[in-house]
């Protein structure tokens, strides 16, 4: 079990967000709601000196809520959904536990696999605008946000190792208790980052165990999209990243062809020359746009502000600003969790959140 102090960051991200899916995912929502709430109640946590994930020292007087559900999105183009974790390591592992498992138990009932959507009575208008997947919880990310001095001292051992596991940090071993709970319920579960023996990184679990990369709107045009493994539940992919990942979108408008996004997707992606610890995809989104989705893996060096100070010069050479439909994030920053944790109005806060996420399902963007 990780130290009660270890203070993480927990993004679990679900194959739903449409109206097919909104009556069971706003119970998974109230439910980890009331979990926090009653975790606020009964858990006493300790505050000592702790660094954030800068390694800046916190002052050691100010106490810290146990757990926070910080956010919850939902996006209907993609058909997809998102919770937002940061708390203890301890109580992270049961609410993140809960959302998987409810999650997981609720859609199967009404989840096509071939498909790759809710059974709904409205008509899916744009299948190509599904987020890639690979089951029904999809991934799950747990991150170091306030970094202690104590040692996560939790094994993990299953059919893949000779000898039992034993995570490194606190996150990798949070991460592990969530990727146990989704294998109990029957998901087939992969594991990066410091859960991995091997430090695996996601990209690379992604691309070597699952079909990822070609699901969703990266599907070739005949192929049908079904899970690789893990029968109705499909897979998982669950980790822990050595830093706090962020997650930013640039929406383009129509008039940008794909080759457009495609050549601003190189411009923004590390790998590409582009901005340091940038992953960028270019996905299809809806009504003829396409986004540049990136994941942040160090968001100190490279920076949302970054990115859009980038698509902003692109666009100036691609018809003017008008070709950005949007700039927003997905899910959280470190310090906006470090608010949710220290805010002392959680119930107007939890209300908050219950209200964005019902109205996140029922736009159309």
């Amino acid at each position: 079990m990780a130290g009660k102090a270890a203070y993480v960051a927990c993004n679990v991200y679900v194959s739903a967000g449409r109206q097919g899916g909104a009556p069971i995912l706003l119970d998974v929502l109230a439910k980890a709601q009331q979990r926090c709430q009653y975790l606020r109640r009964h858990k006493v946590t300790a505050s000592p000196e702790r660094n954030d994930h800068t390694g800046t020292k916190i002052a050691h007087t100010k106490q810290l809520h146990p757990i926070a559900l910080v956010h919850a999105f939902a996006d209907v183009p993609y058909d997809r959904s998102s919770f937002h974790l940061a708390g203890t390591a301890d109580c992270v592992a049961d609410v993140a536990s809960l959302i998987a498992t409810q999650a997981l138990k609720g859609l199967a009932k009404i989840f096509d696999p071939v498909k790759a959507t809710c059974n709904s009575s409205e008509p899916d208008e744009e299948p190509g605008s599904r987020h890639p997947y690979v089951g029904i919880v999809d991934h799950v990310a747990v991150m170091p946000l306030l970094n202690t001095y104590e040692k996560s001292t939790g094994t993990r051992t299953d059919d893949s190792f000779q000898v039992s596991f034993e995570a490194p940090d606190a996150n990798g071993q949070t991460a592990i208790q969530i990727g146990q709970a989704i294998s109990e319920v029957g998901a087939k579960v992969y594991y990066y980052g410091s859960a991995d023996p091997d430090y695996t990184p996601l990209a690379q679990v992604r691309r070597e165990c699952t079909k990822f990369f070609k699901s969703g709107g990266l599907k070739e045009e005949s192929k049908v999209d079904t899970h690789a493994t893990g029968g109705i539940y499909g897979v998982a992919t669950v980790g822990a990243p050595s830093s706090f990942v962020e997650n930013y979108n640039i929406r383009l408008s129509a008039t940008c062809s794909k080759t457009m996004a495609r050549s601003l997707t190189k411009i923004v992606r590390e790998k590409d020359g582009g901005i340091v610890g940038v992953e960028a995809l270019t996905l299809p989104y809806s009504e003829g746009r396409y986004e540049v989705a990136c994941n942040l893996l160090d968001p100190e060096r490279g920076s949302a502000d970054m990115i859009l100070k980038a698509a902003t010069k692109w666009a100036e050479n691609h018809g003017g600003e008008s070709c950005i439909d949007k700039a927003y994030r997905v899910g959280t920053t470190a310090e906006q969790c470090i608010g949710a944790l220290s805010n002392t109005d959680v119930d107007e806060h939890d209300k908050a959140v219950y209200h964005r996420f019902t109205n996140y399902m029922s736009s159309s963007a």
